[in-house]
């Protein structure tokens, strides 16, 4: 609702008159029923044109306003027996007290308000969907003929041929077992391999044993080798830091591996 009141106790919008008295912000008893209405026929006659909503919208919160009124002045101490307000008809508004009465007529106050919404909602749908009108004709002539039918004088049997010809095309796909799991490094041949290069070279570091293709488990095992060749007591190791370069040293007289010698302490395969 769009204009306001004045009185002595509220000052304000007219719909939040309702919202203030319902929460019992204002008391309804201050309120002068007949100057609020003295005011709004003041605002029609300023209006041009009637406005249906702002009149309904007025009768029913002045109507609201005056049974919650109504019922204060004459209250009457009677249960509450119903729960829904659908329930009571206005005879039956008579019977309740002021609370019990103002409960009611808020809750119809709500349910209209919410149909009344939803009614303005749909109503502008329609408005705005009325605007839009669906092509009902087909495709310009010089449209006609852009994209060629390719399904033209295609059969069933005709289609399924072409799928087999097309299926028949596929190259088969073999999934070999190195792509399943990795294929396991032997330490045997790691630690032979180690051996030989620390007695050629005396002192190595251990990045030097690698290349740089070098995949984790390569890495793995080879510092498996060097630990085997370290507790054999053919190297000795070093490291000034941690994380640092591991310097691998050759021991003097230290005899060579062999390829058949049993390892100690780790796995034959990597």
């Amino acid at each position: 609702m769009s204009y306001r009141v004045a009185t002595q106790a509220y000052s304000g919008p007219f719909d939040l008159l309702l919202q203030l008295v319902s929460r019992q912000k204002v008391d309804i008893g201050a309120i002068s029923i007949s100057e609020v209405a003295d005011q709004y026929l003041s605002e029609i006659d300023c209006m041009r044109d009637m406005d249906l909503d702002v009149a309904s919208d007025f009768v029913l919160v002045a109507s609201t306003l005056l049974d919650m009124k109504a019922a204060s002045l004459i209250p009457k101490d009677v249960v509450l027996k119903k729960h829904d307000a659908d329930e009571y008809d206005d005879d039956d508004l008579s019977d309740l007290s002021p609370d019990e009465a103002r409960e009611v007529l808020i809750a119809r106050l709500i349910a209209y308000k919410q149909f009344r919404n939803a009614g303005l909602a749909l109503g502008m749908r329609m408005e705005n969907e009325a605007r839009m009108h669906p092509r009902t004709a087909g495709a310009d002539p010089q449209f006609l003929n852009l994209m060629p039918d390719y399904l033209a004088g295609i059969t069933l049997r005709g289609l399924a041929v072409i799928c087999a010809d097309l299926d028949s095309r596929k190259e088969s796909f073999l999934l070999e077992a190195e792509h399943i799991a990795p294929k396991r490094l032997p330490v045997a041949l790691t630690v032979a391999s180690v051996d030989r290069l620390t007695r050629a070279r005396q002192m190595l570091s251990f990045s030097e044993l690698l290349d740089g293709q070098t995949t984790p488990e390569q890495v793995v095992v080879t510092f498996l080798a060097v630990l085997e060749l370290f507790k054999r007591g053919s190297i000795n190791v070093a490291q000034s830091e941690l994380f640092g370069e591991i310097a691998i040293t050759r021991v003097e007289g230290a005899p060579a591996y062999e390829a058949g010698d049993e390892l100690s302490s780790v796995e034959k395969d990597g």
